[in-house]
């Protein structure tokens, strides 16, 4: 890839490329004459850095987590627990769009710029270089699709999505406090390597599997008694 394929690719600008590459958080692409081109491992590393950004990390804290790993570490090592962390930390799945596609997805007249606004204040959606719209988890967008189809007006869509992610924040906090508690080594900030990071990805993913595991189970009990309790008559 060229690095304008590498930005489509990561949701990034160009310019952010160049930044990590500067603070020597990206590896430098392959030349070819006087055209550098990127591969997947590029495009995985910027998804680890982009993941851990949103979980807290400033770039210099970055830094020091990947000089970490690299110390003593094959690079291959290092690529394959990126990977790992990557695929985990990554499970969303992005889309782009023009404003006539994006519009278009929704029944017509419901979407207008104030409701795209308050989105990209939410997070759901934001604006790229071009003038398009990046939507980091298609599964938002296909959600806010059905439930506005099914006539629930997005205005309602949004302030029950802010209301669930505060409730779904404070879920994971506590997922995230057992892992830390029970599962991380005391150690970890110091002395990880890449073998103990995939060691610990696929613990978090068991941790993550049955906790979604327990949350639909827990959300399909109270459905159902809320809805006995609410709408008996109508059950009757």
């Amino acid at each position: 890839m060229r690095v304008d394929d590498l930005a489509r690719a990561a949701g990034v600008a160009t310019t952010t490329i160049r930044l990590y590459q500067s603070k020597g958080l990206l590896p430098p692409p392959r030349l070819v004459g006087r055209t550098g081109y990127y591969d997947e491992s590029h495009l995985t590393r910027l998804r680890v850095i982009g993941s851990l950004q949103e979980q807290g990390f400033s770039l210099a804290g970055i830094a020091t987590l990947l000089d970490r790993w690299e110390q003593g570490a094959q690079l291959s090592d290092l690529l394959g627990a990126e990977e790992q962390l990557g695929h985990l930390l990554g499970r969303r799945r992005e889309v782009v769009l023009d404003a006539v596609e994006l519009v278009e997805r929704f029944p017509e007249g419901s979407l207008d710029p104030q409701l795209v606004q308050r989105a990209a204040a939410l997070g759901l959606v934001e604006a790229t270089d071009d003038g398009r719209f990046r939507v980091p988890d298609v599964r938002f967008l296909d959600t806010g699709v059905a439930l506005a189809r099914l006539g629930i007006p997005l205005e309602v869509v949004l302030d029950e999505w802010e209301a669930l992610a505060a409730m779904t924040d404070e879920v994971a906090t506590r997922f995230a406090r057992l892992f830390e508690e029970h599962l991380l080594p005391p150690d970890w900030r110091t002395d990880l390597s890449p073998e103990d990071v995939r060691s610990l990805a696929g613990t978090l993913e068991q941790l993550r599997a049955n906790g979604q595991q327990v949350l639909l189970a827990a959300l399909d009990a109270s459905l159902a008694r809320v809805a006995a309790e609410r709408f008996r008559e109508l059950v009757e």
